[in-house]
């Protein structure tokens, strides 16, 4: 199954399922429509195939660009980026249990979007199993920083263990963008 995964800051935590013949654009008729600026009225088409996916760009104002490069047509593979106006999506292809997980991983991607980049910095340290006193010493800053750090992020996140936010960070890929 063909997915895309929101990147940028608008889209982020959204996954669009690509089952058919896939209209983007801003207008209300598109199949996936994504009304913000940059985005045309029908902006590009996405054709799902078992032979492989292709996007075309549908005279749109702004362009279409897959991994940087402006396209009237092209071939997607996993992992390609598509700039469509200040929208950046992902194209992937998933299992059904793939869906789950990248639906999973996106709203744990957004989950962490609500933390600081101090706070982030923490969750990524207790995520690779450090405790207090070493997140403090790697970071420089006093033991009770980093607490109060944990507790702004366990409220933020309505989480109340080391062991859950550790499971967030993982779920999201710390290291992707």
């Amino acid at each position: 199954m063909a997915v895309l995964v929101g990147r940028d800051t608008l889209t982020r935590g959204l996954v669009f399922p690509l089952d058919a013949a896939t209209t983007i654009g801003r207008e209300p008729g598109a199949t996936l429509r994504l009304a913000y600026d940059g985005i045309s009225r029908q902006h590009a088409r996405i054709n799902p195939s078992e032979a492989g996916s292709t996007i075309t760009d549908l005279g749109s104002t702004n362009g279409t660009a897959v991994n940087g490069v402006d396209i009237r047509e092209h071939a997607l593979r996993t992992g390609d980026r598509i700039q469509l106006g200040s929208i950046e999506l992902e194209f992937k292809l998933v299992t059904e249990n793939g869906l789950a997980e990248t639906r999973l991983r996106a709203d744990a991607q957004v989950r962490l979007m609500q933390l600081s980049d101090r706070e982030l910095e923490v969750a990524q340290q207790v995520a690779q199993g450090l405790r207090s006193t070493e997140i403090a010493e790697q970071m420089n800053i006093s033991t009770r920083t980093v607490n109060t750090h944990l507790e702004h992020i366990y409220d933020r996140l309505g989480l109340r263990t080391r062991p859950a936010l550790a499971g967030l960070v993982a779920r999201a890929g710390s290291n992707e963008s």
